[in-house]
């Protein structure tokens, strides 16, 4: 890693010799005062491009100098093309032999190739890629580096490191170490699930069909709604937040989010809160895998059962409010048991399946719903942070085109994409 201190001498000759230039040669400078710094930028880019090729260039050849005194000679110097964050080069690669082991320096001892890219440009391509279409990605990437990077690296390179970010996530999780991290008191988790519309293309069976320019087999699309379990984990006195997200069961995520937690400062002395809806399993998995953990039922789910039953049970919409936020109220100021047996008598009396269903629902939570009290404690209520990160992490990944041709594995992609977040 280079240290910026021990350039500071000639950082700043070089910006004298800019400033005296533009000084000497720019006419209006008083009227171009606020857009001076974008001829500045560009200057700088051509200076970090010709620098870049004037160093990758120095170093190759004091190694194709080192191979010639082993009695080595060049064979072949062909001009590659690499792209570095200030632009694309032009630079020649060797090829050396006689000997045992031919060599080419660019490729085997300094990882250049023929149209690759630095690992600087790699990481714009894939913070852009992340969280935009590819072809958006691509225009975001021109504005800010002034030079174009076609859709499909965009998309190659994005995939690419999605997945080394996805390997190194799940080593990560699997070998926390609870020395490393500060113990928090209070630990929050979420979790919520979605549906998301994918689609693989697939051969025709049974079909002849070909394409009309390559002659391929013609595909069909199927289309499958699956569903991504996204939560996360955070101290509850801070707002940063660590996300985990998978296509999979409940068990496997919630393991993740139970590591990712750990990792965070979570022990056996944390006071773990949890927050999710009644989706089932769900609460059972956070409860088996966080014992101890005060779980919270989301009490807008909860409205929403009370409601429907409203509908269900035939009161009229004028009287649906009164009806629900009336209990809703009893519930959140501890008086769960209460509005149950009211529910049992009512339904002894007017007996309603979905009356029914809403008593079972609040057994099952029974000890979810004391919104008053957890409030007083500074607890959340609500799972709206986990549902609004659905459209930021899996949601927002599918406006990228994750779906590769060549490797037809939508499920692997995505679950790539999402743990790179």
């Amino acid at each position: 890693m280079v240290k910026n201190e021990i350039y500071l001498e000639i950082i700043a000759e070089v910006s004298d010799k800019i400033a005296n230039k533009i000084i000497d040669e720019e006419k209006f400078l008083a009227q171009r005062a606020t857009m001076i710094d974008k001829d500045i930028k560009d200057i700088v880019q051509e200076i970090g491009l010709l620098t870049t090729q004037r160093v990758l260039e120095d170093t190759r050849d004091k190694i194709v100098s080192k191979k010639k005194v082993d009695g080595m000679t060049i064979h072949k110097n062909p001009t590659i093309k690499y792209n570095v964050i200030f632009g694309t080069i032009d630079i020649k690669s060797p090829y050396l032999w006689p000997g045992a082991n031919p060599s080419k320096p660019l490729i085997d001892e300094m990882n250049i190739t023929h149209l690759g890219r630095s690992v600087t440009v790699k990481r714009a391509l894939s913070d852009f890629g992340i969280d935009e279409s590819f072809a958006i990605a691509r225009r975001k990437f021109k504005e800010h580096y002034n030079f174009e990077i076609g859709i499909s690296t965009i998309d190659r390179t994005t995939k690419e490191i999605c997945l080394e970010a996805s390997t190194y996530i799940e080593n990560k999780l699997s070998n926390v170490s609870l020395e490393s991290t500060s113990c928090k008191k209070k630990i929050l988790i979420e979790m919520d699930g979605c549906e998301i519309r994918t689609a693989l293309m697939r051969e025709i069976e049974n079909s002849d069909e070909k394409t009309l320019v390559y002659s391929n087999p013609k595909k069909v699309k199927i289309i499958k709604w699956r569903d991504v379990r996204l939560g996360f984990a955070r101290p509850l006195d801070q707002k940063e937040k660590m996300f985990v997200g998978k296509m999979d069961s409940y068990p496997k995520v919630v393991n993740q989010l139970h590591s990712v937690a750990e990792l965070i400062g979570m022990t056996s002395e944390s006071e773990v809160i949890g927050v999710a809806d009644g989706g089932i399993g769900l609460s059972e998995e956070l409860k088996r895998q966080f014992p101890d953990m005060q779980f919270i039922l989301d009490k807008s789910h909860l409205r929403d059962h009370f409601y429907e039953t409203a509908e269900k049970m035939g009161i009229c919409k004028e009287e649906q409010r009164k009806w629900v936020e009336s209990r809703i109220k009893k519930i959140s100021n501890g008086q769960v048991d209460r509005i149950i047996e009211e529910l049992v008598i009512e339904n002894d009396r007017n007996p309603c399946a979905r009356l029914k269903r809403l008593i079972g629902y609040l057994n099952r939570f029974n000890d979810a719903l004391y919104y008053g009290n957890f409030k007083e404690r500074g607890y959340p209520i609500g799972s709206g942070e986990i549902e609004s990160a659905h459209k930021s992490v899996p949601q927002k990944r599918l406006k990228i085109r994750i779906f590769s041709k060549s490797s037809g594995n939508f499920e692997k992609n995505l679950d790539n994409a999402i743990e790179a977040h």
